[in-house]
């Protein structure tokens, strides 16, 4: 083992070399030729081998939030952690899971409701057709036939039982219920039927809801997902359409939700009569899609079970020499059914990341800020284990997180992409030259990244997973990093351990790409001379934030005074670049200054509205508002808080306010 006599030995004569690749963010010389080398002794512990262990573990049962299965890989995750040194523990927590107690979903393609003979009256209509909620499975990947995959639901779904005439709604975007009702096809108490993709479920179900809808039902339709983007599983990555996608709608959901298969759904449109929709309206499968109600009538029913159950964060501490100060990395490790792509891409990621840490941990090295691996329980279910870590360590993620970087679907093909808060970004797009490309020996992870169609893009932060505690609680900077590709399987009793080894990842070897990826990042985060912060990034998203609110006005035909917020942008860029100037050489701010500067930026910068981003949230909701005295009390607000951060930036002590 090397002990760290060696690490510095090894760090001098890096520097008697020769000098280093280039200036590190955050890092003085000597302390970069040192990471420089501990960064070379992880990089070759993790590996395909140990993330296909992992796999194989957590992919062997469906694990949904609160079963048995589901506490068994908490506590594997535990032993992991504690056997390769970190200081490992489950965290319970307590919230509502619901599972299904009855679902139905009948066809009356004639519009009549069948009534079975009784004693005084006849039948009544011609029984319904009903329809199988079964997920089909395959004979060559005996997992998807396991009947402990059960029947798919909506979590967050209201309970009701109801007969209603059927309304195909495309989309489920507002401009959809708008067409229909410029079409003269009143909604309201019909069951609606939406193809999936276009916005987070629970936004479609709050549109058809707020139509006056009586009930909805989601399909994947395969024009979006399916056969007509390609080849189906188990020939191809793309979804069969015997597949159904799960998931949950969030809150305020009072009407019955049920998703249904692609199958289904052909069989719903066959019994619907109507004018043909404009472009864009239809689908891919051998049916019309009509702008109509009925004739055909459904029988919905969704009745939930509705208790309260312990889940289970685990958690991982590597400590640092800076106790105060951390960084966590993330990821989920329930499951709808195995959940192999999601999310145990990432918990097998992250355990193969804290497995080469652990090691370097034993041969000496120690992080100068704490390193928290944590593995989130009820993330499919609203994000519950991420908001009750964050509830309960308020304080200290508050006072001294200078990072989140999370692990969700992190590899569901050979893509590579990242989003990130700006402060994070050019940290992470440096991270990616000191990996290997898995397919290319003497290229980079950044050489692989530059080569793709869009070059070296790193995406705005937008909503849906386990880092919007962290980002919208507290400011905390964020990344999400991963590889991706068509992802068929995506909340269905198909994302196995044979797909993700047949198609997100042939050996496993983008499992290891990334894991040595997280680590790299987390030690350049933890042991950085000054948090490796880059305020000049946040720039362009403060630039274009400005640009879409003037844009917005334009359209609406209002005019809006921000010549105020203009200066404070223009005022923290000067401030920015000139402390950036310094971090290129290991001078900073210091931990806790530049950690308010950057949790006032992101405070003010990133919102989310579903799965999409959104600029300048509070000037966003006030401008929603129309009122005009709301917007300058907003405006005025955003304007002071970019100064302090400014101040902040130029040393000089801030007014409150």
């Amino acid at each position: 083992m090397v002990r760290p006599v060696g690490l510095v030995l090894a760090a001098s004569l890096l520097l008697a070399a020769g000098p280093p690749a280039g200036p590190m963010l955050g890092f003085g010389p000597l302390s970069a030729a040192r990471e420089r080398v501990n960064e070379g002794l992880f990089l070759d512990l993790p590996s395909a081998q140990g993330a296909l262990d992992h796999l194989d573990t957590l992919g062997a049962r469906p694990h949904y939030d609160g079963t048995r299965a589901d506490r068994a890989i908490a506590e594997y995750a535990r032993d992991r952690l504690a056997e390769y040194g970190f200081d490992a523990r489950i965290e319970p927590f307590q919230t509502e899971v619901q599972t299904p107690y009855k679902l139905v979903l009948e066809l009356y393609a004639d519009g009549q409701v069948y009534r079975p003979r009784d004693g005084f009256h006849k039948a009544h209509g011609t029984p319904g057709i009903g329809l199988d909620l079964r997920e089909s499975g395959d004979p060559r990947d005996p997992a998807t036939l396991d009947p402990a995959v059960g029947l798919p639901f909506n979590a967050g779904s209201g309970d009701g039982n109801l007969n209603a005439p059927l309304v195909y709604a495309n989309r489920g975007l507002p401009g959809d219920f708008a067409a229909l009702r410029g079409a003269r096809v009143d909604v309201r108490g019909a069951v609606v039927l939406i193809r999936y993709g276009a916005a987070y479920r629970g936004q479609l179900a709050h549109n058809a809801q707020d139509a006056g809808a009586a009930g909805v039902v989601f399909y994947n339709d395969p024009a979006d997902d399916g056969y007509a983007r390609g080849a189906t599983i188990p020939a191809g990555p793309w979804r069969p359409t015997q597949s159904v996608q799960r998931g949950s709608l969030g809150p305020g959901i009072h009407i019955p939700v049920l998703p249904t298969s692609a199958d289904n759904a052909r069989i719903l449109l066959r019994a619907l009569h109507g004018a043909a929709g404009p472009a864009g309206w239809a689908g891919a499968l051998d049916a019309p899609y009509p702008v109509g109600k009925g004739p055909a009538v459904v029988h919905l029913q969704v009745i939930m079970n509705h208790r309260t159950a312990t889940l289970w964060n685990t958690v991982g501490v590597l400590h640092g020499t800076l106790p105060t100060e951390s960084v966590v990395v993330g990821a989920h490790r329930d499951a709808w059914v195995y959940g192999v792509g999601d999310n145990g891409a990432g918990t097998s990621t992250l355990l193969e990341t804290a497995r080469g840490l652990g090691y370097l941990a034993r041969s000496g090295w120690r992080p100068r800020r704490t390193i928290v691996v944590a593995l989130w329980d009820g993330e499919e279910i609203g994000l519950r284990g991420s908001s009750a870590y964050a509830l309960a360590h308020a304080a200290e993620l508050r006072r001294g997180c200078v990072a989140y970087v999370n692990a969700d679907e992190n590899v569901t093909g050979p893509t590579f992409g990242t989003a990130a808060v700006g402060a994070l970004a050019p940290a992470i797009v440096d991270a990616t030259r000191a990996v290997s490309d898995p397919a290319r020996d003497v290229s980079t992870l950044h050489d692989r990244w530059s080569a793709q169609p869009h070059g070296i893009d790193v995406r705005t932060v937008g909503g849906g997973s386990d880092h919007e505690a962290f980002l919208f609680g507290f400011g905390t900077p964020v990344a999400e990093i991963g590889f991706n590709g068509p992802f068929g399987p995506y909340h269905s009793g198909y994302d196995t351990v044979l797909y993700a080894s047949t198609f997100s990842d042939p050996g496993l070897v983008l499992h290891r790409t990334a894991a040595q990826l997280f680590g790299i990042v987390a030690m350049r985060l933890a042991d950085a001379d000054a948090v490796p912060y880059s305020f000049a990034a946040y720039v362009p998203v403060l630039q274009s934030g400005f640009v879409q609110l003037q844009e917005r006005a334009q359209r609406d035909g209002r005019t809006l005074d921000l010549s105020a917020l203009r200066g404070a942008i223009d005022r923290f860029a000067a401030a920015a670049r000139r402390t950036d100037d310094g971090l290129v050489y290991g001078a900073g701010p210091g931990t806790e200054r530049a950690l308010m500067v950057a949790q006032t930026i992101d405070g003010l910068a990133y919102g989310a509205d579903g799965y999409a981003s959104l600029s300048f949230p509070q000037l966003a909701k006030a401008y929603a508002t129309s009122d005009a005295t709301a917007f300058a009390a907003a405006l005025d607000d955003t304007r002071a808080s970019l100064d302090r951060a400014t101040a902040a930036l130029n040393g000089v002590p801030a007014a409150p306010g």
